[in-house]
């Protein structure tokens, strides 16, 4: 059974064709058939022409000289959970998780530690979460791989 990535219009991508919507969802700029090609060790370029022609057509990308990129207007409802930053694709549990962790060094640090029950309880309750969101954040990264199934 092969696992499939539902495209907001109701379309849907999987395998190669969703490796080829990453390299270009996390290249710096607009970037060309050759260079997907290299990147993603195809057969050949018209593979990866092939694979480009598809998302055109599903409009996830648009060209732009001869390069493509992705279309700002047109989003995957897997990737709505993650931030994109730098090229990389982040899920946001990891932002949260940081936050958490900031809170719990400051109050560590600047809280008087007497060890009683409220001190136990919020650092034991700030792990927890943290612990929570990072394993979330790893399983949504994780899942990103699911979806490249061969073809």
């Amino acid at each position: 059974m092969m696992e499939v990535m539902k495209v907001a219009s109701g379309k849907r991508i999987y395998g190669t064709t969703w490796d080829v919507y990453l390299c270009i969802l996390t290249s710096n700029g607009p970037i060309g058939v050759r260079d997907i090609w290299r990147t993603l060790s195809l057969s050949s370029p018209s593979l990866a022409q092939y694979h480009v022609n598809k998302l055109l057509d599903l409009r996830l990308i648009e060209s732009f000289d001869g390069k493509y990129r992705t279309n700002s207007e047109e989003k995957l409802e897997a990737l709505r959970s993650f931030l994109m930053l730098r090229g990389m694709l982040i899920p946001r549990m990891v932002v949260y998780g940081a936050l958490l962790s900031g809170i719990l060094v400051s109050y560590v640090t600047f809280w008087p530690w007497r060890g009683d029950f409220r001190d136990i309880v919020t650092v034991s309750t700030c792990l927890f979460s943290i612990a929570a969101f990072f394993f979330e954040a790893y399983k949504q990264y994780r899942g990103l791989t699911v979806f490249r199934v061969e073809e």
